[in-house]
């Protein structure tokens, strides 16, 4: 019964995984993220990237051997902000948070983190865009998805 839940979770989280080409996942909270990522490594489900991943959408890329990413998807990167309730991100009470920004950086594979920092991604509170191909490059241990 146990193993039946677990098949059954690893085809929700396929299903869900899987956004059609030209979607944006604009980010958001991390702890959906996170959740979903230990989810993923504990169930082995597939997590399929071929879309537009921003911001917190990242910690996907620690999704262990069942991450595949499109050489057409693309990653927004910036500084993580301190944001007061019902503010928006770029609000003039928001600042920028060093804490939450290390802490985000330590949620992602090390071969990521040093492409973004390339480009001081992690330095700006507007995204920096990096393509499935060049995150694919710099994390070999990654694999390409294909669509078919």
């Amino acid at each position: 019964m146990k193993t039946l839940k677990y098949v059954i979770l690893a085809v929700l989280f396929l299903f869900v995984s899987c956004k059609p080409p030209q979607q944006i996942d604009p980010g958001g909270r991390w702890r959906g993220y996170m959740d979903r990522v230990a989810s993923t490594q504990k169930t082995g489900a597939s997590v399929l990237i071929d879309y537009e991943c921003d911001s917190a959408c990242l910690i996907l890329l620690s999704s262990g051997p069942g991450l595949r990413i499109s050489k057409d998807a693309k990653f927004g990167v910036h500084e993580t902000r301190y944001v007061l309730p019902d503010a928006e991100y770029l609000d003039s009470t928001s600042k920028r948070s060093e804490v939450g920004t290390k802490l985000f950086k330590t949620l992602l594979p090390e071969c990521a983190v040093k492409l973004f920092d390339s480009k001081r991604a992690f330095d700006f509170p507007h995204p920096t865009y990096f393509s499935g191909e060049e995150v694919l490059k710099a994390c070999p241990q990654i694999k390409e998805y294909i669509a078919e």
